[in-house]
């Protein structure tokens, strides 16, 4: 999850949609005609929490980290779930390894082995999601040297086992990938076997398939995310799993070699963009997310990859095509209501 740690991006990027019933989320998911809808909240989610509540049935709070003493680090954003509990919406707690310079695998690395920190998180998690009535936990770890696969399979044993003590839930952001290479830096600590037995959900984070950090393309191709999925659903039952969509897209200045007037764009100004450029998309064949190029006031070459209703619907498709338990949006704040209309569309 990467909205909240980088709010200042998005705001330089900025610059240049029926009500649905809450399915029985106490219980292990079951694939059925209601899926999960699930929406992440962020610092910047309370418009949407307020406007489209009806168009989501779970939330997860991108609020918490944890330090290299599994001490959590942040605030439990009380008003948005005093709503969420007003609109019936149950919601995880989340907690990732996001230290002061970003996903910090040294902070991973000793929660996960250091069996005195290890407890105190899980003891602090524990009591976070009591104390606020939370459904359960959202292990958001990223950025887990491959050498932790195993200590972090066992740490979401670990926690699921405690969790169940209390009659809370387990559920784990996974990278998206489409075959289990152990060496990779970024995936390689990812078990999706053994997580999937342990947790209760598995929320593949498939976005993020280029960003910043790469060539201009989509956020989240479709026949990435399917290869994605059509991976996971033979590690994780199902009924387990959530696809990620992401409402935002990236800009790629061309002109700047460093890239760094670029970054990521909501949906919602990437629409607007459109509106006050005239510009004209092309869809890409493969991944059928849009690219639009344009000159900005200043004069720079910019290419924009983004998701309009047909993309969107298309990748929502996928939940049914895979059985899957449902979807997951990041994150709520980027979207607006043609968005909305677009998944649900795509989830009937």
């Amino acid at each position: 999850m990467i909205y909240t740690k980088i709010v200042a991006a998005l705001i330089a990027a900025a610059l240049l949609l029926s009500s649905s019933p809450t399915p029985d989320l106490g219980a292990t998911p079951q694939v059925a005609s209601m899926p999960i809808v699930l929406g992440y909240y962020t610092d910047q989610s309370d418009g949407s929490l307020k406007q489209y509540h009806s168009q989501f049935n779970l939330l997860a709070t991108d609020t918490l980290n944890t330090d290299g003493n599994g001490n959590l680090v942040g605030s439990t954003p009380m008003q948005a779930l005093k709503k969420a509990d007003q609109y019936g919406i149950k919601a995880y707690a989340l907690v990732s390894n996001y230290g002061e310079k970003g996903w910090d695998g040294q902070i991973a690395h000793q929660v996960l082995n250091n069996p005195t920190v290890k407890a105190q998180l899980i003891a602090n998690m524990i009591k976070t999601v009591r104390n606020h009535d939370y459904i359960g936990i959202n292990i958001d770890f990223e950025e887990v040297v491959p050498e932790d696969r195993q200590a972090l399979s066992l740490f979401v044993r670990d926690t699921a086992t405690e969790m169940r003590k209390y009659g809370k839930k387990t559920m784990v952001s996974v990278p998206a990938k489409t075959e289990d290479d152990i060496q990779n830096g970024w995936s390689g600590a990812f078990d999706y076997k053994k997580i999937g037995r342990y947790a209760d959900l598995v929320q593949v984070m498939t976005y993020d398939e280029h960003g910043m950090w790469s060539e201009p393309g989509s956020a989240a191709g479709l026949s990435w995310i399917d290869a994605s999925l059509k991976f996971a659903v033979t590690k994780v039952s199902p009924s387990k799993l959530l696809a990620g969509v992401p409402a935002y897209g990236n800009d790629w200045n061309l002109s700047d070699p460093s890239d760094e007037s670029g970054g990521m764009m909501a949906w919602k100004n990437i629409r607007k963009l459109i509106r006050e450029q005239s510009l004209t998309g092309k869809r890409d064949p493969q991944s059928k997310s849009m690219k639009a190029a344009y000159q900005a006031d200043d004069g720079d070459r910019h290419v924009v990859w983004y998701e309009d209703a047909y993309s969107i619907k298309l990748k929502a498709q996928l939940v049914k095509k895979y059985r899957l338990a449902g979807i997951s949006v990041y994150a709520l704040g980027m979207e607006d209501a043609a968005f909305w209309s677009a998944l649900q569309a795509g989830l009937k």
